[in-house]
């Protein structure tokens, strides 16, 4: 192993075929950030946006395939 990785430092391996390794070092897990949303129970009612979502789907609706049961 190269010098710039220390013993017992945790790595993964895939082999790729008999002879050959893929030796990977493992990093650790940057920090996640949370965001708290408030507790959403009904969507206000937006008369416009429906009106896209509905133009949306109709499109994107015809070119689905038939469905098979």
């Amino acid at each position: 192993m190269p010098p710039e990785l220390p013993a017992r430092s945790p790595v993964t391996v895939q082999q790729i075929d008999a002879d050959t390794w893929i030796v990977k070092r493992a990093r650790p897990v940057k920090t996640q950030m949370v965001v708290l949303l408030p507790d959403v129970k009904k969507l206000p009612d937006d008369k416009e946006w429906e009106a896209i979502e509905q133009r949306m789907a109709e499109h994107h609706y015809k070119k689905l395939p038939p469905f098979e049961a």
